[in-house]
């Protein structure tokens, strides 16, 4: 998977990677952060990185790869802005449980919906099947 990433990609995918290992070194040694952040940090650059090494392809029409290509990148942003919004929201989220926003919840599921995508491309189509009935 790694191989058949393009040099910017490569490039992404080495600095997000070392800078997780370097922010849970830091994080565990030196000073702890609060939970948002470690939570927040650790799904975003997983889910970069997972979008980056999963590529989108179509079997049946190589052509159409590189047009799947840009919704990988469409859906790393969706994810970056999903969690971000989490991440900096964390405390209000948390004090208005049971009363959220339209807001939260359009949010909320574009999450689940990338959570669901991610899965699929990583461990395949039975476990997307039983956390669809799960929900």
């Amino acid at each position: 998977m790694y191989d058949k990433l393009n040099k910017a990609e490569k490039i992404l995918f080495d600095v997000l990677a070392v800078s997780l290992v370097l922010f849970y070194s830091y994080a565990a040694v030196v000073s702890p952060a609060s939970t948002q952040y470690h939570r927040g940090i650790y799904v975003i650059i997983t889910y970069v990185l997972v979008f980056l090494a999963y590529k989108s392809q179509s079997k049946k029409w190589p052509g159409l790869n590189p047009a799947l290509r840009v919704t990988d990148y469409l859906l790393i942003l969706l994810s970056i802005f999903t969690i971000g919004y989490w991440i900096l929201n964390f405390e209000d989220i948390n004090y208005r449980t049971g009363a959220e926003t339209p807001f939260d919840m359009a949010v909320a599921m574009i999450g689940v919906l990338i959570g669901i995508e991610l899965a699929r491309r990583v461990v395949g189509n039975i476990f997307v099947v039983i956390g669809v009935l799960a929900l």
